[in-house]
C-alpha cells in the first residue's frame, strides 16, 4: 500500500481480495432506520470518516456500489465495484424483493455510467454482466485468493475417509443433488462419513429427504473455521453440487473450494458457472454433469475406493490453488487496478 488510500465498502465484509488490509466501512449502521438510508442513498451524505483523503472508492457488491455513488460523485472520488456473485446472477425480479435491489435497479444506468470499473470475481461473472448490459470495457476479472500457507496442515489421503460440504444451506448449493447421489451409492460405501457444515432455511427439508432415502449423513450445522479445517483435514472428498437457483442465484467463484484444494481434497462439483475456472478438470477434481447425480454418485464411488487417485488429485489442487488463487498475487493485481483507475480519472478530471 501507500501509493493510495481507498475508502472500502462493504455492507457485507468478504474475504479473499483481503477487506481488512483496506480498513473496510459499512454505509450503514446496524441501528439505521429506513429514513436515514433513504436520505444517505438520495444526497450522498453518510457518516463515513476515512482516515486522510481517499484516492478512490471500492464497495463490494452492486447494491453498495449504487448505495455509494451519489457519495462519490459529490466528492468527485473515482469509484469501482466488486460483483461477488448473487448481486451479478439473480433476476431482476428477485433484486425488486428487496429495498438495496429496488435502489440498485433504478441506478443501474447511472452506475453503468459512471462507474470508472467493475472489477468480476470470475470470468463467468463477467460474462453474467455482460448479458446484463454492462460493457466489457469497464470490466475486468481479478479472482479472490487466499493464504495457502497459513492454512492447518492435512493428513495424507489414505487416512481420510468420506465427503464433506461446507456453506449456507440454499437452492444455488445443490445439497439436494448431493443427497441423491449418496443414496445411489453401493451400501458398502455409505457407511462412509458424509458430513455437512452450514445452516440456512433448506435445513429441514434436506434432513427429511434424507430420512426418506434412508441416509444418515451428520448435519453439524454452523462450525468456526478451526472446526471447518479440521474437518477438511479429516475427509477425503470436498463435494459442492451448486447449480443455479431458479431465482438465477449463481456461484461467482466460492472461496471455500480454494481452501479445499489447498488442504489437499479433490472435489467434485457439476460443469456449472465458475467451477471449470474453481478446478482443473480431471486434475484437481471431477466435473460431473449438471444436475446428473448419476454421474456424481459414480464420481463418489471412484474417489471413496481410490486412495492413490485422492492423492494425486489432492496434489494438483495443492499446486493448482498456489499458482492462481494466491492472495497476495491477486491484491497485487487490484492494487494495479486502483492505479490505473486513478490515473484515468485524473486525466478526465
Amino acid at each position: 500500500m501507500g501509493r493510495y488510500n481507498p475508502l472500502v465498502i462493504a455492507d457485507n465484509l468478504v474475504s479473499g481480495h483481503d477487506p481488512q488490509r483496506y480498513n473496510p466501512h459499512l454505509l450503514h449502521k446496524s441501528s439505521s432506520g429506513r429514513l436515514r438510508r433513504l436520505c444517505g442513498r438520495l444526497t450522498g451524505n453518510y457518516a463515513l470518516q476515512p482516515p486522510g483523503s481517499p484516492s478512490l472508492i471500492h464497495a463490494h457488491f452492486l447494491q453498495d456500489g449504487a448505495g455509494i455513488l451519489s457519495y462519490a460523485l459529490r466528492r468527485r472520488l473515482p469509484l469501482i465495484v466488486t460483483a461477488h456473485g448473487y448481486d451479478a446472477t439473480v433476476s431482476a425480479r428477485e433484486h425488486a424483493r428487496r429495498t438495496e435491489g429496488m435502489w440498485y435497479l433504478a441506478l443501474k444506468p447511472f452506475l453503468i455510467r459512471y462507474v470508472e470499473g467493475i472489477v468480476c470475481v470470475s470470468n463467468w461473472i463477467k460474462h453474467c454482466l455482460m448479458e446484463r448490459g454492462y460493457p466489457e470495457e469497464k470490466l475486468r476479472v481479478i479472482r479472490l485468493g487466499i493464504d495457502a500457507d497459513g492454512l492447518p496442515q492435512a493428513r495424507s489421503a489414505y487416512h481420510r475417509r468420506g465427503a464433506l460440504f461446507v456453506g449456507r444451506l440454499v437452492e444455488k448449493k445443490g445439497v439436494r443433488h448431493l443427497l441423491d447421489a449418496w443414496a445411489k451409492l453401493p451400501p458398502a460405501l455409505q457407511e462412509e462419513p458424509l458430513t455437512i457444515i452450514g445452516d440456512g432455511p433448506l435445513m429441514p427439508e434436506l434432513r427429511a429427504q434424507a430420512e426418506r432415502l434412508g441416509i444418515k449423513p451428520h448435519f453439524l450445522g454452523p462450525r468456526p473455521r478451526e472446526q471447518v479445517f479440521d474437518a477438511m483435514a479429516r475427509h477425503r472428498i470436498f463435494a459442492m453440487p451448486s447449480m443455479r437457483a431458479a431465482n438465477g442465484d449463481s456461484e461467482g467463484l466460492p472461496i471455500v473450494l480454494m481452501e479445499a484444494q489447498a488442504m489437499g481434497m479433490p472435489v467434485i462439483v457439476f460443469d456449472e458457472g465458475p467451477m471449470r475456472e474453481a478446478i482443473l478438470p480431471g486434475q484437481s477434481g471431477l466435473l460431473a454433469r449438471a444436475g446428473d447425480t448419476d454421474d456424481y454418485a459414480s464420481h463418489l464411488g471412484l474417489l471413496l475406493r481410490s486412495g492413490d487417485l485422492s492423492r494425486d488429485l489432492g496434489e494438483a489442487g495443492r499446486t493448482h490453488v498456489r499458482k492462481q488463487f494466491d492472495v497476495g498475487d491477486n491484491v497485487g493485481a487490484l492494487e494495479d487496478f486502483y492505479d490505473e483507475v486513478i490515473a484515468r480519472h485524473q486525466r478526465s478530471s
